[in-house]
């Protein structure tokens, strides 16, 4: 047996582990969230059970006007002790499947750590492969502005981005379902048993029902700051029928009114005013950017951002530098595979193009992307055609 063909039987080895390890993780990930459905709803039963308690509580202990009906107090504190009973069981519930989560998550950072490992054992098997194809005469191809697009990737390296993507796929999705579930649900059902309590207190404790009243409105508001939180998740405030000299015009002045303290500089260069892009390269540049950002913001400590944005015929390319503390050079490795700079990565690679992260000395960071806007498969649907 030769030297390729023992590339090529380790290859596929490493591809069937790497299938299996894979299909485990998103497994291993959907029973997690399970759980974590199963712990909210218990959270809603033991709320329903501390408001119906409540509510015997002030059939007890609040002050009765001469028209209030008579009430058992002996029998409700019966129900009182049976609801209590049930939340006891259900926090023992509770407690065990937290527990099982745990164990689970456990078991899912080994996966984890599988997974890296046979990434990047498919990495150094395609460089190998590339290194005995380096004669075959292909040049390497860059765009006048110095860009590497991807041409002619392995088919191993393709299908390993395709899994990093599902994987980032179901963990957006595992995130909005939890914020659908904490919050939504959560304020919904809370605002349903203030208004039962209302009902009640409106002709028992009017003080108290003014201070619930106050509670509604503070939930509602909350809810709503919850709602936007999700639309952004979504990109519901990305409005792709826009030019993208407007959209990012907009986006400008959304980070300068967010983050007053930071001085933002712009370098934007498009000749038309008007020009729009195909949605899947607007939306994405939109993303790109929220994502490079908000980084900034979290993690860089800079006072100072400059945006450079050159958008000819055919190439977009987006320059964002900061003054901070700078970034790793393994920023990769050291962070979760779901972190938002590993989804940048991956958003570009979909793309077609190439996203640099450098440090300039000990601060400051720069963050380069790009890629072909004039992609002919996009044409029929494209605003341009």
């Amino acid at each position: 047996m030769n030297a390729h063909e023992n590339i090529d039987l380790i290859s596929q080895a490493n591809k069937t582990m790497l299938d299996y390890f894979n299909k485990a993780f998103l497994n291993q990930l959907e029973d997690i969230q399970e759980l974590k459905t199963q712990i909210f709803e218990i959270d809603v039963k033991m709320d329903e059970l501390e408001k119906t308690k409540d509510l015997y509580a002030f059939k007890t202990n609040s002050k009765k006007s001469v028209f209030s009906p008579i009430i058992n107090d002996g029998l409700d504190i019966e129900r009182g002790k049976i609801i209590n009973d049930q939340i006891s069981d259900m926090t023992g519930a509770r407690e065990s499947l937290i527990m099982k989560i745990r164990t689970m998550e456990i078991k899912l950072g080994e996966l984890k750590r599988y997974l890296t490992t046979l990434n990047d054992a498919s990495d150094a098997i395609a460089r190998l492969s590339a290194g005995k194809d380096s004669n075959s005469g292909r040049d390497e191809q860059t765009d006048t502005q110095d860009f590497e697009f991807l041409e002619d990737t392995p088919a191993d390296e393709i299908k390993s981005h395709g899994y990093n993507i599902l994987m980032q796929d179901a963990f957006d999705k595992a995130v909005l379902s939890t914020l659908l579930d904490n919050y939504i649900k959560t304020q919904t059902t809370g605002l349903l048993h203030k208004t039962e309590l209302m009902n009640y207190l409106l002709g028992t404790d009017i003080s108290r029902a003014k201070l619930t009243l106050k509670e509604m409105e503070q939930g509602a508001k909350q809810m709503l700051s919850y709602v936007g939180d999700i639309e952004k998740k979504l990109d519901a405030d990305i409005d792709s029928t826009k030019s993208i000299r407007i959209l990012l015009d907009d986006f400008i002045t959304t980070c300068r009114e967010r983050y007053p303290a930071c001085i933002i500089e712009t370098q934007i260069e498009i000749s038309d005013y008007e020009r729009k892009l195909h949605p899947v390269f607007t939306i994405n540049i939109l993303r790109l950017l929220h994502i490079l950002f908000d980084n900034i913001y979290k993690h860089a400590e800079a006072n100072t951002i400059k945006l450079r944005f050159v958008l000819s015929p055919n190439i977009a390319d987006v320059t964002v530098t900061d003054n901070g503390k700078g970034i790793a050079d393994n920023y990769l490795t050291a962070n979760p595979w779901y972190s938002s700079l590993h989804k940048a990565h991956e958003i570009v690679y979909l793309l077609g193009g190439k996203l640099t992260l450098s440090c300039d000395g000990s601060s400051g960071t720069t963050a380069r992307f790009g890629f072909n806007i004039n992609n002919d498969n996009l044409k029929e649907n494209n605003h341009e055609k």
